[in-house]
């Protein structure tokens, strides 16, 4: 069995039985390819510069679609921990939700096809049975790629299984009074469900998300944030911890999640929410804070404070950092002249590191503190992160954009089951059963959407 066609199975939610000598063209299959890579893009762009817009998509696209390259090397599971193949866990939601970003821009329709094939595959459903499993933010992070595809295409299903999670999830952050223990106890978390919520809540008009969303999310900024320095520690642990210079221990990605999770629910919450205004104070203040921390070759250190334990870059961290400062200036929240400077240098650092096959560098590897990184470390969130920042900087000429954000339009919207191709005049008495029975289900089958509500 080929590569490709291995993907394709793979990809396939239920396989369609077709007898063998059905096969051929007389029947289409849907199947996922191989993207075929373009030339690779030129990786350097100068800091002191604003980038050429197709010269940034260029890259995105490339990067986009030597990860799904990658990945198709890779069998598609139901259940996993790995974090080099696709999966609905949250390493891999932080691709989709750059890639599907992309996807809404790109001419390279590989990138969507991808991304339907994920969601087909999982069904739109998530990781997890046990009650402790079903408020894991991390597992929630996929509902993102649900909420975007449900957007473009509208298909009522894909929404079912995130609202039925959601709505088990809400009793959890709002539990009064406040349960010693933190539903999102990890920083990591404000990137992965507190965006879902808030979107959730914009596309159903339902109120209780983001309510609940915020709930949760100050009661986590109460635990996490540390005033003094103006960050967030990855969680509670890390209060009194110190490295071994005796530092206290901020870690880049922890810093890159926390500011992606500010710019992703900003982007849905009403311009009128009662909190709004604290979360723009409190996003301001950490971008802030971490200007200084830049480093000259425009990264930030895996240890925001003590960059001389871990002396080489941080490329995840940095890029989502990269992301929310260019989004804020993009949406009039962050002031352009303070910090498009450090986006440029940002930018360029994260392209320089950008390696042979097309995928970010220096990716620190799934984990819970600051670790050493190497240039040929690699990870999915890593991408999504570079994809997100992309976005954010080839739009950095434009105008700013008001918030919130209207969803995408509707451009993917198809018939719940397409008219059959013609039937080959030389089709086998099996193949003429076959193709008259799934004519069948179309005839017969009872379709609530096509007659009109009492």
């Amino acid at each position: 069995m080929t590569r490709t066609l291995a993907w394709a199975l793979a990809a396939l939610p239920i396989a369609t039985a077709l007898p063998a000598a059905a096969q051929p063209a007389t029947f289409p299959t849907t199947s996922f390819e191989r993207p075929q890579l373009p030339p690779r893009p030129d990786t350097r762009f100068d800091p002191a510069a604003l980038p050429d817009p197709p010269r940034v998509l260029a890259l995105l696209d490339y990067t986009a679609l030597a990860q799904i390259d990658a990945l198709a090397t890779q069998p598609l599971r139901l259940r996993n921990n790995a974090i080099r193949e696709p999966s609905a866990n949250w390493v891999a939601a932080a691709f989709y939700t750059g890639a599907a970003r992309l996807a809404r821009s790109s001419k390279r329709p590989e990138i969507l096809a991808f991304l339907r094939a994920v969601a087909d595959h999982y069904n739109y459903g998530f990781r997890g049975t046990t009650p402790r499993a079903m408020i894991n933010a991390d597992d929630q992070a996929i509902g993102e790629l649900y909420l975007e595809l449900h957007a473009r295409i509208g298909q009522p299903g894909m929404l079912l299984p995130l609202r039925q999670r959601m709505d088990y999830t809400l009793p959890s952050l709002t539990k009064e009074p406040a349960p010693a223990q933190l539903t999102w106890w990890w920083c990591d978390a404000l990137y992965m469900a507190p965006p879902v919520l808030a979107r959730l809540s914009a596309v159903t008009g339902d109120p209780a998300y983001l309510r609940a969303m915020d709930v949760q999310w100050w009661r986590t900024y109460d635990r996490l944030w540390d005033p003094a320095e103006k960050l967030y520690f990855r969680d509670e642990r890390f209060v009194t911890r110190r490295s071994a210079t005796g530092k206290k221990i901020f870690w880049s990605r922890g810093m890159g999640w926390v500011a992606g999770g500010y710019a992703r629910v900003l982007e849905s919450m009403p311009a009128d929410f009662p909190s709004r205004p604290r979360y723009i104070e409190a996003f301001r203040t950490m971008m802030t804070r971490l200007l200084p921390l830049q480093r000259d070759d425009g990264m930030w250190s895996a240890s925001l404070l003590d960059p001389e334990a871990l002396p080489g870059p941080e490329a995840s961290g940095s890029a989502f950092i990269t992301y929310a400062m260019a989004w804020g200036i993009n949406h009039g929240i962050l002031d352009r002249k303070t910090f498009l400077p450090h986006v440029l240098r940002g930018w360029a650092g994260l392209t320089n590191v950008v390696q042979p096959n097309g995928l970010l560098g220096h990716v620190q590897r799934t984990g819970d503190q600051p670790v050493p990184t190497a240039p040929g470390d690699t990870g999915l969130y890593g991408t999504g992160a570079l994809i997100l920042a992309g976005l954010e900087v080839a739009r950095l000429g434009a105008a700013p954009t008001p918030l919130p954000l209207a969803e995408p339009t509707r451009d993917l919207a198809e018939p719940d089951r397409p008219p059959l191709p013609p039937l080959a005049a030389d089709a086998t008495p099996e193949q003429r059963r076959w193709y008259e029975e799934r004519q069948a289900m179309r005839d017969l089958a009872y379709d609530p959407a096509a007659v009109p509500a009492p």
